[in-house]
């Protein structure tokens, strides 16, 4: 497992999993299964991956299938039911999947509304996690700031707040600060959503930076198929509780699954 920065082995995620959770201890309350069906009380079973170190992979899937309660998992957010989960070979039990054990792994999470503090400057959003966690002197913690900020080209809206900034800025900023804190595992939910084409454009080659330049391991949840050809990376989709084995983008299209059929399309007919 060496060269592995993730492995999950036969996951189970129920719907209690994902509610009253706090960011150090996750707990579970049983009200959200209430009027669900034996059977129907899992949002994800026996799910299975591999990622490597330096991947970057895409995981797709119609909505409600779990996508984001999976990257919550793996960040610690939320408590599998059962199953194993390895970060950079190493075994983690349950009762250390706590989002501060894993974020110590050297592993962060970009939301997917970004989730910057509003009354704090780009430059502070930034460097929040980095004074929190008592990461360096503030000369290092400033350096650190500024390299990120450059690597997503928002170091000219440093002293700007997060309102005055359009989505796709906001965007740029909330992965600046999740890269600062050196991650080399980085778990981004819908980082296009809501973004116009000229504003993804933009962001694509810098995410993939992180990747080419750092070496950075990143898992995408996304809906925005197109991302992974672009990324030349591989997806996984989330289908019916379970991972499917992970392919190209021009594997997937040129297939002949249900998948292939329900969630290409639109792609093939446009092609």
């Amino acid at each position: 497992m060496y060269n592995e920065a993730l492995r999950i082995e036969d996951l189970h995620l129920s719907y209690r999993g994902l509610v009253g959770t706090s960011f150090s201890k996750p707990r579970s309350l049983g009200f959200f299964e209430s009027g669900l069906q034996p059977g129907e009380q899992e949002l994800i079973s026996n799910a299975n991956l591999v990622v490597q170190k330096g991947e970057t992979l895409c995981i797709g899937g119609a909505s409600g299938q779990g996508k984001s309660a999976l990257l919550r998992v793996i960040a610690g957010l939320a408590r599998p039911t059962a199953g194993r989960i390895f970060i950079f070979g190493e075994y983690i039990p349950p009762e250390r999947l706590t989002a501060l054990n894993i974020a110590q792994r050297q592993v962060g999470l970009v939301f997917q509304n970004g989730a910057l503090i509003s009354n704090l400057r780009v430059r502070d959003n930034v460097a929040l996690p980095l004074r929190y966690h008592k990461m360096g002197s503030p000369a290092e913690i400033e350096e650190k700031v500024n390299m990120a900020m450059d690597l997503m080209r928002v170091r000219d809206y440093a002293n700007q707040f997060p309102h005055t900034l359009s989505v796709g800025m906001q965007k740029r900023v909330a992965i600046a600060r999740s890269w600062a804190m050196g991650p080399q595992l980085l778990l981004m939910d819908e980082p296009t959503a809501g973004l116009d084409n000229y504003n993804r454009r933009n962001l694509l080659p810098l995410i993939d930076n992180m990747r080419t330049l750092f070496k950075t391991t990143i898992i995408i949840v996304t809906h925005d198929l197109m991302m992974a050809k672009e990324l030349g990376c591989k997806i996984t989709f989330l289908s019916h509780k379970q991972l499917t084995e992970p392919q190209y983008f021009d594997d997937w299209l040129n297939g002949d699954t249900i998948i292939t059929r329900d969630l290409f399309r639109d792609l093939r007919n446009s092609g």
